[in-house]
């Protein structure tokens, strides 16, 4: 880089040459990696991989000339974690565009009622006590179905075997499923659950409300900055309060028609245009120094 001779660097993520001396501008997601083990990984790899990241996002939180996160909670999270003035941080919120690919028919869910999560299976996105929640709700809905979107790796058989080991029926693994099958999905759910213990913008959620899906949603770390009123919220600790608020989204259709219009213009306000702007604001600021 030094070569180069930059008058700035930016950096989307913290992985980055720490020796490096110049202005630097770093996007920091989020801390999740710092909290929460995968169980998928070596305990001690990962636990030695967790203490090198906390090292090094400490370093570059603190040489960077400035820092951007995704939400106001990140934002603050950082400026504890690494003990720097968060005055020295600027947020920029990402945005959901909404899926331009025609949407594409699952046949095995068509006329049928489900739930649905479309993600990564990590320990941080809860998904144990979503399958335990789902059982709860089965038993005054026993045709909903929950669908469980996203490529069927290691974790994702973890938890198809959990369900079969409990004997909780009708859990669909679609594995991975294409734009136009997922454009589907989202305007054909009864909710989007999404259990997360920890996000850093939750762009699932609000791609969600973008096809006028109404969600429901766990209400930690950055979730109800971002959602606003646009969702109804859950303690994502306790499956039984998971179990009612999707309850609640099932059969109460005033709140499920609010969530809905309150989604989509809330998706609407996102913008990425704005966030580039913002950006670009953020490298104007440091090379006038």
């Amino acid at each position: 880089i030094r070569a180069q001779k930059p008058n700035l660097v930016f950096f989307p993520a913290a992985h980055q040459p720490i020796l490096y001396r110049g202005k630097v501008v770093t996007t920091i997601q989020d801390l999740t990696t710092a909290r929460f083990r995968n169980p998928a990984k070596n305990w001690l790899a990962f636990t030695i991989k967790r203490w090198v990241y906390k090292f090094v996002v400490r370093r570059v939180a603190r040489k960077s000339s400035r820092l951007i996160t995704p939400s106001e909670f990140v934002k603050e999270d950082i400026a504890r974690f690494a003990r720097i003035n968060s005055r020295k941080i600027t947020v920029t919120h990402e945005a959901a565009d909404p899926i331009t690919e025609q949407p594409v028919a699952i046949p095995e869910l068509e006329n049928k009622e489900y739930i649905m999560y479309v993600g990564r299976p990590q320990a941080h996105k809860n998904l144990g006590r979503l399958i335990d929640a789902f059982a709860v709700l089965r038993q005054t809905h026993p045709n909903l179905r929950l669908v469980l979107a996203g490529k069927k790796d290691a974790l994702y058989k973890k938890h198809a075997r959990y369900a079969q080991a409990k004997g909780i029926k009708n859990i669909i693994f679609t594995g991975f499923v294409s734009e136009g099958e997922l454009r589907w999905l989202y305007e054909h759910t009864r909710a989007y659950v999404f259990p997360s213990l920890s996000e850093g913008f939750g762009l699932p959620g609000l791609e969600a409300m973008a096809h006028g899906a109404p969600v429901v949603s766990s209400n930690a770390t950055c979730l109800p900055e971002v959602y606003q009123d646009a969702a109804v919220y859950f303690d994502p600790h306790s499956t039984d309060d998971i179990a009612k608020k999707i309850e609640t989204m099932l059969t109460d259709s005033k709140t499920r028609t609010q969530c809905i219009q309150r989604g989509r213009k809330l998706a609407a306000s996102y913008s990425w245009k704005a966030m580039a702007q913002q950006t670009l604001a953020v490298f104007d600021e440091v090379l006038s120094r």
